[in-house]
């Protein structure tokens, strides 16, 4: 990837059914109100840096807290993680492979340019035309967007794509066409122009980032109005120095906050929230490499077994997470209850191995990220040890992690955290023979994946998913660990905070007591 530079209101439900229609309506215009001048700053402290300021090369947590401040999207997916209208203010499928949308009237871009099908029509064929985007892969079905009027568009689709409306929440920000052609691409990443809460002001790569208010921000976004009138994000990747400067005040509101420092926190007075989120985590395995150990299906299973779950959710996480089966877990479309995790068995570990023609173990190495814990993968690894699997750590800051992801650099595990929302689209990025950073193939699975991309139905879609499940736990992409609470620490003048299932920080709508 070459990336150009390195929310509470009246919230409206759409209906989603598994027929043609997808439709809603916000039915409220988007006249601005006039409200007393905001004052205060919000310092959020963020466990990375954002890749971009340009959010069509954003995609980890901390960078999409920015873009859901800066920008919007035609649909968004609220705090209780349904479909709501964004940009759009409702949507419909027409005749399968044509979706159409009526867009919200009123709203301009921070540069006073107006939103409408235009800026839809730019900012999609944008996203089609920028092929190291990391998720440009998403919108390919769209072959062309027309625009109807000044406030319908329509896509045009190549072909069914259920994944589609998931993949507009977060992925698909609207871009103002004008200042875009004016500034260019490096000019826009340097200084963005979004429709969102908060404007751009400043981004110290690697210090901070700051926005201002957006006090003309449009009305009806679950999201919410800007309640300061600052916000500084902070990237702070060491946990030790995010917990100290929330003890210090050095911000007001932190991410990733370890379940064993909770008492730490909440004995210098904090406020502790833990949220219940559609991220996993695992340690990914090279199961593509076949001069290497974990290409054998039984390597992987047998890493599963040696693996006692329950013992480190329950010692090093406190109890926030519960084993899951597969990657596609509880609360996604398609979980299946009856795909069960993998017990804990040493013996049925060892086994696997002296079949797999390993009886004596092997070396290994395994990748983590400095803006994660330490100590859960010295526990598996601990574990493994016990099986003959000697596991060496290595560790990265988390754009260099990511990176070496990407460049296919990555040790034979990796520990990571993945998915957001509950349409496990995604995961194909990284369990199918075609994902773009995927060290995994295994035909059916992927066949069963793009099948549940292809179609409208989310009841077939669904089923397809449940199938796909089944063999993910079979032919594992790796260990399966537990299901992920983000712990978020909180100044107690911290007021209005609500975590988002995109696990970005929704920062409007959230003030600052006196």
């Amino acid at each position: 990837m070459t990336a150009v530079n390195r929310i509470i209101s009246t919230v409206f439900v759409c209906a989603v059914t598994t027929i043609v229609l997808v439709a809603c309506s916000g039915g409220t215009p988007a006249t601005p109100t006039q409200q007393p001048p905001l004052t205060g700053t919000l310092t959020v402290g963020l466990s990375a840096d954002a890749e971009s300021m340009d959010p069509f090369y954003v995609n980890q947590a901390a960078g999409w807290s920015v873009v859901h401040a800066v920008f919007d999207h035609l649909i968004e997916r609220d705090f209780d993680s349904r479909l709501v209208p964004g940009l759009a203010e409702s949507w419909a499928v027409i005749e399968g492979q044509t979706l159409e949308f009526k867009l919200r009237r009123g709203v301009t871009f921070h540069n006073g340019e107006p939103f409408n099908a235009e800026a839809v029509k730019f900012s999609v064929e944008r996203m089609l035309a920028t092929e190291d985007a990391p998720n440009r892969s998403k919108f390919t079905a769209i072959d062309a967007v027309e625009v109807v009027d000044e406030y319908t568009v329509r896509f045009k689709l190549n072909r069914p794509d259920g994944t589609l409306f998931d993949s507009l929440t977060s992925r698909l920000a609207m871009l103002p066409p004008r200042y875009f052609a004016e500034v260019g691409a490096e000019g826009f990443a340097r200084s963005p122009v979004g429709t969102g809460p908060f404007r751009f002001v400043e981004w110290v790569p690697d210090s901070h980032i700051t926005l201002a208010a957006n006090e003309q921000y449009w009305e009806g976004s679950y999201k919410g109005k800007p309640q300061v009138a600052n916000v500084i994000f902070r990237p702070l990747p060491e946990i030790a120095t995010r917990l100290a400067e929330l003890q210090t005040g050095g911000i007001d509101l932190m991410q990733d906050l370890p379940a064993d420092q909770i008492a730490t926190a909440e004995a210098a007075g904090m406020v502790v929230l833990p949220a219940e989120t559609f991220q996993l985590a695992y340690i990914l395995t090279i199961a593509d490499d076949e001069s290497l150990p974990t290409s054998d299906v039984r390597v992987r299973q047998a890493l599963n077994y040696a693996v006692d779950v329950d013992a480190i959710v329950k010692h090093l996480l406190a109890g926030y997470g519960k084993r899951f089966a597969s990657p596609i877990g509880p609360g996604y479309l398609g979980y299946n209850p009856e795909v069960q995790p993998y017990p804990y068995d040493p013996d049925r570990a060892r086994a696997l191995l002296a079949e797999a023609g390993y009886p004596e173990g092997f070396e290994t190495v395994m990748d983590i990220t400095t803006a994660d814990r330490s100590d859960t993968a010295e526990a598996v690894a601990g574990q493994l040890a016990h099986i003959g699997v000697s596991v060496t750590i290595r560790a990265f800051e988390l754009g260099q992690f990511n990176q070496n992801w990407i460049e296919r650099k990555q040790s034979p595990l990796w520990q990571v955290r993945w998915g957001n929302t509950p349409d496990p689209q995604s995961i194909g990025m990284f369990a199918s023979c075609t994902g773009w950073i995927s060290r995994y193939c295994n035909e059916e699975v992927t066949a069963l994946l793009d099948a549940a991309q292809s179609t409208m139905d989310q009841e077939e879609r669904a089923s397809l998913y449940s199938r796909a499940s089944k063999l993910l736990h079979e032919d594992p992409v790796g260990i399966y660990l537990w299901t992920s609470t983000q712990i978020y620490g909180l100044n107690p003048r911290v007021r209005g905070f609500r975590p988002s299932p995109l696990l970005g920080i929704i920062v409007s709508g959230i003030a600052l007591a006196e």
